[in-house]
């Protein structure tokens, strides 16, 4: 027979068509077994193997053998394995040799080497499971024996009482905790009959029972059990139950814990959660889960909630300290408590120093007016402390006759914004609950919040409005202001805007953005820049830096900028506002005063800061002669400090004319613009 071609008439290191019959192998012997090698490392360790056999075939055909324990120490393992590599290598012989007797030696050879490795490997792999077998019992055996005596150590020492009781009810063993806990020296021979309440036996033969039965994997209840003397207490009783080997049920383990302690501290911390520490009184959560309640009630004469803030309350703290302010709060309390001491009524401290009183109305239950003067009268008497007589006086909202079914948040929500309202007024001053300014000042709130959301979208810009000579002619200035436009809500104007930046803390960033947004603008026109700062914007001690900052970024000229300050802040003592406006005016900026009133002090303020314009409120009705004469002069002591007088706002041609007469210079308004716009207004 013909040998196959080989590559080793080109190189005698390797057989010719080796190569292609050991990638062969690979290919049928990787189909039939897992081989942990690649293709290619497995067809090399073929190849090998086909020159062991061609030397077996012209050599000793014993080292045939190794042919067979290197295929099983390859994992080429298996009846189809084998029978692949046969198969390839009866070819292979054939193709090598014609001597047949020899063909078949090498080939029982390597069948033999490979039978050989086969019970070698199955004889390992026999002892490691065995090995295996020995190291999983011991593990198992010393787990339980490590498991019991964690049993044994929790049973003997825990503080809960244990114990293991048979299907029938009698104690088999306890712990020394269950002795303790049933006050008795020893329970051997006890029965639960023996331990339980007999009114709460029935419950627990159930409970045990539903395990038994494996209706439960776990019960818990809690029984009254007898000690040694016969009395009754309350335990929590938690009971499993253990099974055998054939999985039916041996016993049960009960576990019990005497909480009668427990149940005294929760208590006790029930009561701390809802009072006030200091004063005792009822905390917020308590008076929310009374209040809903009595909204969920029919009281025929309805509820009212007195919401009350003490006034200057940190004058006491701060002038005499913690410790006296916490005594005036506490007197405070005992002071509500006696003014409603004979209506059925709660009295809470909210937080601080804010108190509320929720009264059930009765049909002698005073009015409100009433009750009022009667809080302010106890109030008022003062007490001493270390000679010193210290009394307070407090700001309330009143809601009267509460409507069934609102909900507790919202009725605290309305209390807190009356009582508010009431503040604003002054100190000791209360106020009635109103749902229609709620309501509005509800809205004015969410959109305060929502603020900063629409800025940053872009629906806040800065439009530009002309201050005009009243007789029209002239153009002063351009001030830059604030619009917001709100999809839902509308256009906003400039004073809103600024009113509720103000209240939200938005104002400093806003102020400097909307400075910036202008000076850009103005700055490719020549005529003046007028923007108004608000009281925080004026008292900011980063505003000279910012002032600079934007007319550096933007190239507008210091002489052509107008910054118009509250009067009221510049005559105040301990502000920054006239450091600032003494900075700025040393740069060129001009400097106008706002919300100008007319005072000695406030034309004191203008002459000596040398302020460019004066900002007066303007009139819807044109002033009687009295009045003319009095505004007449206040504009011409304006002029004589050297001031320009502005009028904001004129809505018409009528007031504009007025004004004018009255010797007015200039004004700001519908009558000279309808609709201020975000481009700089042309000149007419």
């Amino acid at each position: 027979m013909d040998r196959l071609p080989s590559q080793d008439d080109a190189r005698p290191s390797r057989p010719p068509g080796r190569d292609e019959l050991a990638r062969d192998w690979a290919v049928k012997v990787s189909r039939t077994s897992y081989v942990p090698l690649s293709a290619a490392r497995l067809a090399e360790e073929l190849h090998e193997l086909l020159n062991v056999v061609a030397d077996a075939l012209t050599g000793d055909p014993k080292i045939a053998a190794r042919v067979g324990t290197r295929l099983v120490e390859m994992h080429c393992v298996g009846a189809d394995s084998l029978r692949k590599s046969v198969e390839i290598l009866a070819r292979f012989v054939a193709h090598e040799t014609k001597d047949m007797e020899r063909g078949a030696l090498v080939i029982g050879e390597m069948a033999a080497g490979y039978t050989d490795a086969m019970q070698a490997l199955v004889l390992e792999q026999q002892e490691s499971v065995s090995q295996a077998l020995l190291r999983a019992n011991r593990a198992v055996q010393l787990d339980l024996q490590a498991s019991e005596e964690r049993f044994e150590d929790i049973f003997a020492h825990s503080s809960t009482g244990i114990a293991i009781v048979s299907l029938d009810g009698e104690l088999e063993r306890a712990n020394e905790a269950l002795c303790t806990i049933l006050r008795r020296d020893d329970v051997d021979g006890m029965t639960l009959d023996d331990l339980i309440a007999p009114a709460d036996l029935p419950l627990i033969r159930e409970a045990l029972a539903s395990l038994k039965y494996e209706r439960m994997r776990r019960v818990e209840e809690r029984p009254r059990l007898l000690d040694r003397d016969g009395e009754l207490f309350r335990v929590l009783l938690a009971a499993t139950v253990q099974k055998d080997a054939e999985d039916n049920p041996r016993h049960y383990v009960l576990m019990i814990d005497d909480d009668s302690q427990l149940t005294l501290l929760g208590g006790r911390l029930q009561y701390q959660s809802l009072h006030d520490a200091l004063t005792g009184l009822p905390n917020r959560q308590y008076l929310t889960t009374r209040l809903e309640s009595l909204l969920h009630s029919d009281i025929e004469h309805g509820v009212t909630l007195y919401h009350l803030d003490l006034d200057a309350f940190a004058v006491i703290t701060d002038g005499l300290g913690r410790e006296i302010g916490d005594k005036v709060l506490k007197l405070v309390a005992e002071r509500l408590s006696a003014v409603f001491a004979s209506e059925k009524a709660m009295v809470a401290r909210l937080e601080g120093d804010e108190f509320a009183v929720l009264v059930e109305n009765g049909p002698r239950t005073p009015d409100v007016d009433t009750t009022i003067r009667t809080i302010e009268h106890e109030l008022a008497e003062p007490v001493y402390f270390g000679g010193h007589g210290v009394a307070v006086s407090a700001s309330i909202g009143v809601l009267p006759r509460l409507h069934p079914g609102g909900h507790p948040a919202e009725v605290l929500r309305a209390s807190d914004m009356t009582l508010r309202r009431a503040k604003r007024s002054g100190r000791r001053q209360w106020g009635l609950h109103d749902a229609t300014l709620d309501k509005r000042e509800q809205e004015d709130f969410a959109l305060a919040a929502v603020m900063p959301g629409a800025w940053e979208s872009g629906e806040i810009d800065v439009v530009f409005n002309p201050v005009m000579r009243l007789d029209g002619a002239v153009r002063v200035c351009v001030e830059a202001e604030l619009h917001w436009r709100h999809r839902d809500a509308g256009p906003i104007p400039h004073e809103k805007c600024v009113s509720m930046a103000e209240h939200t803390g938005l104002m400093l960033p806003l102020g400097e953005w909307m400075l910036r947004r202008a000076a850009e603008t103005a700055q490719g026109h020549d005529e003046m820049l007028a923007v108004c700062l608000t009281e925080s914007l004026a008292n900011s001690p980063d505003l000279v830096r910012d002032v600079r900052r934007v007319l550096a970024d933007t190239g507008l000229p210091a002489g052509r900028l107008l910054l118009g300050f509250p009067v009221h802040v510049l005559a105040s003592e301990d502000s920054e506002a006239a450091d600032n406006l003494d900075l700025l005016s040393d740069m060129g900026i001009h400097i106008g005063a706002r919300n100008f009133r007319g005072s000695t002090a406030e034309i004191e303020l203008v002459r000596s800061l040398g302020v460019t314009a004066v900002r007066v409120a303007g009139r819807c009705q044109k002033p009687d002669e009295l009045v003319s004469h009095v505004l007449s002069d206040l504009i011409g002591f304006v002029h004589e400090a050297g001031g320009l007088v502005v009028v904001d706002s004129i809505e018409d041609a009528e007031q504009r004319d007025w004004w004018k007469e009255l010797g007015a210079d200039a004004g700001i308004g519908p009558v000279f613009c309808r609709s201020p716009a975000t481009s700089w207004p042309a000149a007419d």
